[in-house]
């Protein structure tokens, strides 16, 4: 059967004389026996392609599928359809329609080393399990950052979430859609993929079960846009020049591991924003050089371990509607204002095992030099409150006598201040896992 595919193809340059290529490949699409591997030659194939068993369709360097700018470029309805090495490109635009280069119900589909580009949504899983997402380029409209709005900014309901509120935006910016987009669905692996200036990056919605590894993901609204998704681990991803590297809400048992969330700068830019996470674990990750690095709202039960949190204006927001996290091994380095809390902080805890965080700037005793300082480390927020009611306040940040506060309070805890207190901190960043 596989020769089979192979001796219809070679003839496609002679039989697609006086027709278009286009027309050729769907009458190869409609009659190879399922199973099939068609290697597609180089050429444009022009139309829209539908498959509806299982097939495998390899395209060599130059092959490339192009839309006429309706609908999806590419449908697979069947299972285990295999596309590979194509560009894909002129998808519809219909937000209503979800229209997609590369759009996905059938089950365990495998969507490899293509190109896309000038489509809404780049590849959009619809209720399909077990696909496998692997080294693509997903090119969006637009490859520089625009100003977007804060996720959580003031008269924003989380919820609204639902109902695709975070998703939209005027239509003079949003004819974007998602590079990669996962709706109701389970056991996927997106792994080694390169997303540019989409609406966001990755999204997932019902999603659980899947790995989501060794991306990289700038220039879009969310680097990772998440809700209703459990139980499922990101490693080794970048995300970065973003308005924030990752949204993630009203999701449990995740785990995020090895990946960085750096350089996402705007007024209002995060690194990674955790609204509504429960048991989950958020360990060895660099979160470096954003506005606002790490940001925690409305969460329980958080592991929060050998990250390096370093070079942002803010290092960790947390707020009081947060319980149960265990922050420890951490690395809190060159920020502006390491912590910013809400209140007391009181359901949390800032060291396990015996080991807290290493804060920059620290002058600590450690007499029976086992890495530990044989006194608390207090962190205060000096400017927490003030600072988001009145931005201009940060223009005292560094300055002599903030510095002043900052190092007596982190010695005597002086009364009044918020803040958190680290019981074991670390004398010595490199003990922290990098």
């Amino acid at each position: 059967m596989r020769l089979r595919g192979l001796l219809l193809f070679a003839a496609l340059p002679l039989a697609g004389f006086g027709n278009p290529a286009g027309d050729v490949l769907r009458r190869q699409i409609t009659e190879s026996a399922p199973g099939a591997v068609l290697n597609v030659p180089a050429g444009d194939y022009a139309g829209l392609f539908v498959i509806e068993k299982p097939l495998h369709l390899i395209g060599a360097p130059g092959a490339i599928l192009r839309g006429d700018g309706t609908g999806n470029v590419v449908t697979i309805r069947a299972a285990d359809v295999e596309l590979a090495g194509f560009l894909v490109r002129g998808s519809g635009r219909s937000l209503s329609d979800d229209n997609a280069a590369i759009h996905i119900s059938g089950a365990r589909a495998v969507i490899r080393d293509n190109r896309v580009l000038d489509m809404l949504h780049g590849i959009y899983v619809r209720k399909a399990d077990g696909c496998r997402i692997l080294r693509n380029v997903v090119l969006g409209d637009s490859a520089s950052r625009e100003t977007i709005d804060d996720p959580l900014r003031s008269g924003l309901n989380p919820a609204d979430a639902a109902s695709g509120e975070f998703c939209a935006e005027p239509l003079s910016q949003d004819r974007r859609g998602n590079g990669i987009h996962l709706w109701n669905s389970s056991g996927h692996l997106i792994e080694g993929n390169i997303i540019r200036g989409t609406r966001d990056g990755v999204y997932f919605s019902f999603t659980k079960k899947t790995v989501v590894r060794g991306n990289r993901v700038e220039r879009v609204r969310y680097g990772l846009h998440y809700m209703y998704s459990d139980d499922n681990e990101f490693d080794g991803n970048t995300f970065t020049e973003n308005a924030a590297g990752a949204a993630l809400m009203f999701s449990k048992r995740l785990v995020l591991r090895g990946n960085r969330f750096v350089s996402n700068r705007s007024q209002r830019a995060y690194g990674l924003l955790l609204q509504a996470i429960d048991d989950t674990r958020i360990e060895s990750n660099r979160i470096e050089g954003n506005t606002l690095g790490l940001y925690i709202e409305n969460s329980n039960n958080l592991s929060i371990s050998k990250n390096r949190v370093a070079g942002n204006y803010v290092g960790l927001r947390l707020s009081d509607s947060t319980q149960g996290a265990r922050i420890f091994e951490n690395d809190f380095s060159g920020n502006i204002h390491p912590i910013d809390t809400s209140g007391t902080n009181s359901a949390n805890v800032w060291a396990a095992a015996g080991r807290g965080n290493h804060w920059d700037g620290e002058v600590a005793l450690d007499l029976n030099r086992d890495g530990i300082a044989d006194v608390p480390h207090h962190e205060p927020d000096l400017f927490g409150g003030w600072r988001r009611t009145f931005p201009a306040i940060g223009l005292l940040s560094a300055s002599p006598g903030e510095q002043l506060v900052r190092f007596i309070h982190r010695r005597i805890a002086l009364p009044g201040i918020p803040g958190v207190t680290d019981p074991r901190p670390l004398i010595r960043a490199n003990e922290v896992a990098r």
